[in-house]
């Protein structure tokens, strides 16, 4: 964890929306980013779940690697190698709480950005080849293979990525070799790149895999997590599901809303909640930890009107949304006053998956809402949607999507 502390992340340039430090031809492929990443949160994904050896263990390997945390909001490294660092011409700083998009470019195939993006929405491994680009804007072709580190409960504690350079004997990272046209690089392919296709070696591959398999098999003997970590889901999706975990692309999705908000597990007894952003935590004062896994009940007190609980079970049971303002009491009992918002989340087949809480603290129980309020209780209502959208592209209990058929 003391890579962490020795790096406290940067702030971002308004100019070229880029970390400081230099600009780079690919600027606008930068994340947007409305405050600094949260180094306390970043250092906690890696205590609260492996030794505090783990950083030393993990500085001994050699490979170009990162480790992001999907239940942090846009899925941010928390860990990176030094060899990732010397490959893409980065500083720490400037890479801890920053998604791997930054290596993307004018360039990078969205297609295989998809590819991507679609291995972390099933929870799968993936291996690509990608053209990224280094801090200076310089192009690099990328041998880059993904996996998920799983808990054994079945939800995905981080996902390791590692990097490997590769020269321009470029190929599919399928079986099958394609030609790679030099266009690609901003050349006209000559005649001889057209007769012979080039492709990957499968050494590089394996190499690559090896890598991945020994950064994994770290993090799983560093662990601390109850009942260990594992490299392959011991339980399958809908045993994951009973479980009341949160998959990876719902995950980011929830994340991404910066708004005060539960997910309850209708599916699981007592309807306990499986998912509290930041900003409910900052509201309450309790950590993720103490929330996950109770009934928002807890939030309840000597003066919480009877008739608002009872107001919210009814529309439960009626499978309807309503608004109440109710008396709730933070972690340290002092009270405020929760202009509450709890919908439905119904899943692709229809059926309700899960229940959606939005806060909004507010001031009394008598005043009307203002303007600004009307405002935040309007962006309350979008934060259901977006859920709403979220896991209705969800198969099943809410656990993948339905993979794209070749």
């Amino acid at each position: 964890m003391s890579q962490l502390l020795r790096s406290a992340p940067s702030v971002m340039d308004p100019e070229n929306n880029s970390p400081l430090g230099g600009r780079s031809d690919h600027s606008s492929f930068f994340p947007s980013r409305r405050s600094p990443p949260n180094l306390e949160a970043l250092v906690e994904s890696l205590s609260r779940s492996y030794t505090s050896q783990i950083d030393t263990a993990l500085s001994n390997h050699e490979y170009n690697f990162v480790l992001t945390d999907p239940r942090l909001h846009d899925n941010p490294i928390v860990f990176a190698s030094e060899g990732f660092l010397r490959m893409s011409g980065y500083e720490r700083h400037q890479v801890i709480g920053w998604n791997c998009r930054f290596l993307q470019g004018p360039d990078t195939d969205r297609g295989t950005v998809a590819e991507i993006r679609d291995a972390i929405r099933e929870e799968r491994a993936c291996q690509v080849r990608i053209l990224n680009y280094s801090r200076e804007g310089t192009p690099f072709w990328n041998l880059f293979h993904l996996a998920p580190v799983f808990a054994s409960d079945g939800r995905v504690v981080h996902y390791v990525g590692v990097q490997t350079p590769i020269a321009n004997e470029l190929a599919s990272v399928g079986t099958e070799s394609c030609t790679v046209e030099g266009k690609l690089f901003g050349e006209e392919a000559d005649e001889e790149d057209e007769a012979e296709p080039a492709t990957i070696d499968e050494v590089v591959k394996q190499k690559a895999a090896l890598a991945v398999q020994r950064v994994t098999g770290e993090l799983t003997q560093s662990s601390r997590v109850a009942g260990g970590l594992v490299q392959d889901r011991c339980l399958t999706f809908s045993d994951c599901a009973a479980n009341g975990v949160v998959s990876s692309s719902l995950m980011l999705s929830l994340t991404r809303i910066q708004q005060s908000l539960v997910l309850a597990d209708i599916s699981l007894p007592d309807t306990p909640i499986v998912h509290a952003s930041d900003v409910f935590c900052e509201l309450t004062g309790y950590s993720r930890e103490e929330v996950v896994g109770r009934n928002c009940r807890f939030l309840q007190g000597p003066d919480t009107d009877p008739g608002a609980v009872r107001e919210i079970r009814e529309a439960i049971e009626a499978e309807k949304p309503c608004t109440v303002r109710i008396l709730n009491y933070r972690k340290d009992n002092t009270p405020f006053w929760n202009h509450l918002h709890v919908a439905p989340v119904r899943g692709a087949n229809g059926k309700v998956a899960y229940y959606v809480g939005v806060q909004l603290d507010v001031n009394t129980a008598e005043i009307p809402m203002r303007g600004d309020s009307l405002v935040a209780h309007a962006k309350q209502l979008s934060a259901v949607g977006v859920v709403r959208v979220a896991v209705r592209s969800l198969q099943g209990s809410g656990l993948r999507r339905t993979p794209s058929q070749s």
